[in-house]
């Protein structure tokens, strides 16, 4: 778990976190990294958390698997945070040679998939100010809500569709889907036959992946 308590404190708050300074996005970054749909962690030269995105400081919260430890970004596994640490120690300071390679690895949870991470360090001759690495995590299913804007401009489905599209996305079944928008079974199904159609798909699976790939938010 995140040890809110024993974080830097500092000028950058999320929420309840409170990362180590305020030099990390910017107000126009932030608003385009928020929408992402992966996390993006800025991590100093000593492994502290700079500044992170709206999905990685829930990821962060979560504490499973991924956590935050006297500030540091940290994973719970202690292979897997021996090889950070060592990436970490190896990073040369305004040198553009011998930097640490980026390292990928699949961190996995109590309950549900694994998230997939890479940590890269930042470029010696980059702007980097505080910033000496930055992560990037995939977390499959961290983001559940999808727009029915997006759907309706994106795949061209009516309102109806968009909304049966929505559902499914979040989570619920067919039958959880009829439920949740009072319409017939029969209904439903038609409008992922013609959903099917109009995303150039086979299966509800193939749907969703199409889904989970493509922006979900303005």
């Amino acid at each position: 778990m995140i040890d809110g308590s024993r974080a830097v404190p500092g000028k950058v708050s999320r929420g309840s976190f409170h990362f180590l300074r305020a030099d990390g996005f910017s107000g126009l970054g932030r608003l385009i990294l928020d929408k992402l749909d992966r996390g993006v962690v800025l991590i100093d030269a000593l492994g502290r958390i700079v500044d992170a995105n709206t999905l990685a400081v829930r990821v962060l919260k979560a504490g499973d698997g991924i956590v935050l430890r006297s500030g540091r970004f940290a994973f719970a596994d202690a292979v897997l945070d021996d090889r950070l640490s060592r990436m970490i120690a190896q990073r040369r300071p305004r040198s553009a040679v011998d930097q640490p390679a980026a390292i990928a690895v699949q961190v996995r949870r109590s309950g549900g998939a694994s998230y997939r991470i890479i940590v890269s360090p930042v470029p010696a001759d980059a702007d980097e100010r505080e910033v000496a690495f930055f992560a990037v995590i995939y977390a499959p299913n961290e983001q559940r809500e999808i727009s029915v804007a997006v759907l309706r401009d994106l795949y061209d489905l009516t309102p109806a569709q968009a909304r049966v599209a929505r559902s499914l996305f979040a989570g619920r079944s067919v039958e959880e889907t009829a439920a949740a928008l009072d319409l017939s079974l029969n209904t439903v199904r038609t409008h992922l036959k013609q959903i099917f159609t109009r995303c150039e798909v086979q299966s509800q699976a193939e749907l969703l992946h199409l889904l989970a790939r493509g922006p979900q938010h303005f």
